[in-house]
């Protein structure tokens, strides 16, 4: 008997040992990710790379096209986002990230409430099987518990899609973030992305492959963005760069994240995708009235804006809420960092609490 709510059998497995696909996926993922791109510029929508690439990668993927992208291909560009994350950590901005622990310390509250309430959610509403939903429901990187949750005996599929889901709804909702009461978003000035000389470009590629490298080495999550994201700062902090990415390797790097979410979808049929997108829907709304709550209440706390917060709470992959607070003017390092925590306590907790979870959910807990 099939598993509720899991993915039938002509949804190929998630392969993340995968190092190349055939040349004509990648070129069909990154023309239909550039033409989604400049239509999105065109029409002078919020982070367009980025979401335009998402879109239409998504559209072609259930349409039928076959899109992928190698990790070979992606890996480079999150070390590029990374690097520019980092350019945000400037010497004297270092006595403001004192006032980042109050609201980091928040995420010790925040990640076990939203992941409970998500995991009620999985199980009640959409009616996925225990383990499945534990790490369905998990706010951490996508990677780590599609791994976890395929060591862990869940179907990864179904945990792959439901973060794939998950991803693609919130990048795609938190740009309108601004418009909300108090939305000017910014924690101090943001990230300039004014071109650099050759000379810093060089010097910022070489230390974000090497930081690449030695967070890959060290196991850490996400790791040749905050890796990137590491040197970077330090280079900065240092004052031996004072420039960013140049605006083209931004925008090619958007294309390629984004036609990265949008490919995951290869293979799957629409309706098996349409069914998980409402129950992201749902899932979605809920992530965003829990983070809400805690952002106010950090907001009354703290002081900081309550955008800012709600950026750097709200369960989105960490390469991309770092964008959308670049785009909105929100300062893209206080974003990362508080998701890099969050990712770092789900990493942590989510096996521990495995064993607790698989006698109560067995039992209907």
């Amino acid at each position: 008997m099939k598993k509720p709510g899991s993915i039938r059998s002509e949804t190929p497995p998630l392969d993340l040992r995968a190092r190349w696909v055939p040349g004509g996926r990648l070129l069909a993922a990154l023309v239909a990710g550039l033409a989604g791109g400049a239509l999105f510029a065109w029409a002078g929508l919020p982070l367009a790379w980025l979401l335009g690439a998402m879109f239409a990668t998504t559209l072609a993927s259930l349409s039928g096209l076959s899109l992928e992208l190698p990790p070979l291909v992606r890996l480079p560009v999150m070390v590029v986002l990374g690097v520019l994350i980092g350019a945000s950590f400037t010497p004297d901005r270092l006595a403001g990230i004192l006032l980042w622990i109050p609201s980091a310390a928040l995420l010790l509250l925040y990640v076990p409430t939203v992941g409970l309430a998500c995991l009620l959610y999985l199980r009640r509403i959409a009616r996925l099987a225990p383990v499945t939903a534990y790490f369905a429901a998990a706010p951490g990187g996508l990677s780590e518990m599609v791994l976890l949750s395929e060591r862990s005996g869940a179907d990864m599929r179904t945990v792959a899609l439901v973060h794939t889901v998950r991803v693609l709804l919130i990048v795609s909702a938190a740009p309108f973030l601004v418009t909300l009461p108090g939305g000017d978003g910014t924690v101090t000035r943001a990230v300039s992305t004014s071109a650099v000389d050759w000379g810093e470009l060089a010097l910022l590629g070489v230390t974000g492959g090497a930081g690449a490298w030695a967070a890959t080495r060290l196991g850490l999550p996400a790791a040749a963005f905050f890796g990137g994201m590491a040197a970077s700062a330090l280079v900065h902090l240092a004052g031996l760069a004072e420039g960013s990415v140049p605006g083209p390797l931004l925008a090619v790097a958007q294309i390629v994240l984004g036609a990265s979410i949008g490919s995951r979808f290869r293979g799957m049929r629409a309706a098996t995708v349409l069914r998980h997108i409402l129950a992201g829907f749902g899932l979605t709304l809920l992530m965003f009235a829990v983070t809400f709550l805690f952002a106010a209440a950090a907001h009354l706390l703290t002081g900081l804006p309550f955008v800012a917060l709600a950026l750097a709470y709200v369960p989105g992959g960490v390469t991309e809420m770092g964008l959308v607070a670049l785009a909105l003017g929100v300062d893209p390092a206080f974003v990362a960092t508080h998701h890099l925590v969050r990712i770092l306590l789900v990493v942590t907790v989510a096996p521990l609490l495995l064993p607790l979870w698989r006698r109560r959910g067995g039992a209907g807990g």
